[in-house]
């Protein structure tokens, strides 16, 4: 059955343009695969229906006001002559309430997504107790508890953004710095989900030894992003990411192989990579301590 489409010029009606830039802007949204027409109407192209049916990508669409902003002056971004204070103010929450529940609710938007492709990847079956490090209020974990009951629910994260945590939740917040505080321990899994591409080598390698501290013996350690290398994904991992991350003034996607070389620094053994239905959205490999 085909989808409802609309006229042109119901379409002009409806958004308040007049039909020649209404035109302009369906004909550009049309190239872009967001619209299409079909008989005379416009209707959802494939971008269009992947937008109306994932509503966390418009989240994003929406905070790149400040990458844009950012992106003023690009070459003076990359020679370090211009100052970004877009993208860098917005995640800068740690003393401001709104701009915590901003960040938070923008990662939370995403996590659904980013959740079920680790989900269903990787079997939660055979362990007890989940750390989520640096998880802010919760989203992977609530997704995980869903589906695995059993799980006892931790989550790591700054004392600003662990106080988000919905206090019915069945989470278990634990505060403080994960570069360098006290992790919790007898854990059996430790998960590191959208941190690392978030963090210069130091930061990630000061966080990994944190975590290696903590491991037992059969611990395992869960890493998941979007990972750079793959040419099917380079457009994502290898531009939008690594300019949006020079703008934010840290962090960068990598490749598998660079974070296990990470990881080894940090005592860890070699890495398992797993096969996500979309590495777009996040790719996924594990540790498992010996």
């Amino acid at each position: 059955m085909g989808q409802a489409g609309i006229s042109p010029t119901q379409l002009a009606l409806k958004i308040g343009l007049s039909e020649s830039k209404a035109d302009v802007l369906v004909c550009a949204a049309v190239a872009l695969n967001i619209l299409a027409f079909s008989k005379g109407q416009v209707i959802l192209g494939p971008h269009g229906a992947a937008l109306l049916g994932q509503p966390w990508i418009m989240r994003f669409i929406e905070h790149h006001r400040f990458f844009y902003r950012d992106l003023e002056d690009p070459v003076g971004l990359l020679k370090g002559q211009s100052v970004p204070n877009g993208l860098r103010s917005y995640w800068t929450y740690e003393d401001d309430e709104s701009d915590k529940l901003a960040y938070s609710e923008l990662m939370a938007a995403s996590q659904e997504a980013v959740s079920q492709q680790i989900l269903d990847a990787y079997d939660f079956k055979k362990h007890q107790n989940i750390l989520d490090v640096g998880g802010g209020s919760g989203a992977f974990l609530r997704s995980v508890g869903n589906d695995y009951s059993h799980l006892n629910l931790n989550l790591f994260d700054l004392p600003g953004v662990v106080g988000l945590v919905d206090k019915k939740s069945k989470l278990i917040p634990h505060s403080g710095d994960f570069r360098n505080d006290p992790l919790p321990q007898n854990m059996d899994l430790i998960s590191l989900v959208r941190v690392v591409h978030d963090h210069d080598d130091d930061v990630i390698l000061a966080t990994l030894r944190n975590i290696r501290a903590v491991c037992k013996p059969d611990t395992t350690l869960l890493i998941a992003e979007p990972f750079a290398g793959n040419a099917a994904n380079a457009a994502v991992t290898d531009a939008y990411f690594n300019l949006y991350f020079t703008a934010m003034g840290q962090g960068r996607t990598r490749s598998p192989a660079e974070i296990a070389d990470l990881a080894a620094k940090a005592g860890f053994g070699h890495p398992k990579i797993w096969t996500t239905n979309l590495p777009l959205i996040t790719g996924l490999m594990t540790f498992r301590v010996i």
